[in-house]
């Protein structure tokens, strides 16, 4: 499809330039994805509240844009090459799914407990077929015990207050695996987190405000 085509209701050419005023590039092949989850989001959108903003463009540069800053975060970091991801409380897709678009390395579960919201993940995944992408329905409680080896990765967007995420998920990273934090603050100082270590963070902006990526990761005993 040529950039500049429509794709239902949203033109191509406008999300690329949406994408370039909130500091990122969409790569051309990945518009249409991108314009089918901006569709849909916006019009489950409209029953279900799965966001607070209402207009693809809304969506796009307060919202999505993050998920392309942490592509480029995620590719700066330790991590093996083919990581198990885990994003918890994925709710509308975000950051997972867009992320996936661009950054398709090994496996990402998308979590989610509510009902609804986990249908509408697998519908996006159905529409737009994301490769080793999958969705967990369920309790984080009850998705930890059914994995078969400890995260790599694990990200999270207003799932709870990090210092109890954090807790929850140091039993099931694996060795060197990392938290990585969505956050609307700089990050705390080294050595200010007991028993864990910043490993790379990232400043950005999205629309008005400044945001920033944390990577943590447990600090080796002794």
């Amino acid at each position: 499809m040529k950039p500049n085509a429509k794709h239902d209701d949203i033109p191509l050419s406008a999300l690329a330039q949406c994408a370039r005023e909130a500091g990122v590039t969409v790569p051309g092949a990945v518009l249409p994805g991108l314009a089918d989850y901006l569709q849909l989001l916006c019009r489950w959108n409209r029953a279900m509240n799965l966001v607070g903003a209402r207009h693809w463009r809304d969506v796009m540069q307060r919202l999505v844009a993050d998920s392309f800053h942490l592509a480029a975060f995620l590719d700066g970091l330790p991590l093996p090459e083919e990581p198990l991801c885990w994003d918890l409380g994925s709710g509308a897709g975000l950051p997972a799914i867009p992320l996936r678009m661009v950054w398709r390395r090994g496996t990402c579960w998308l979590v989610e407990a509510r009902e609804k919201r986990a249908l509408f993940l697998s519908t996006v995944l159905a529409r737009v077929p994301l490769p080793g992408t999958r969705v967990f329905r369920g309790r984080v409680e009850h998705f930890f015990p059914q994995q078969a080896r400890k995260a790599d990765c694990i990200t999270s967007r207003a799932f709870m207050p990090w210092p109890r995420l954090l807790e929850l998920v140091a039993p099931h990273l694996a060795d060197g695996g990392m938290v990585v934090i969505l956050a609307r603050e700089e990050p705390p100082a080294a050595g200010d987190i007991d028993g864990w270590e910043l490993v790379g963070s990232l400043a950005y902006t999205a629309g008005s405000a400044h945001r920033w990526f944390w990577a943590l990761r447990r600090r080796a005993e002794g």
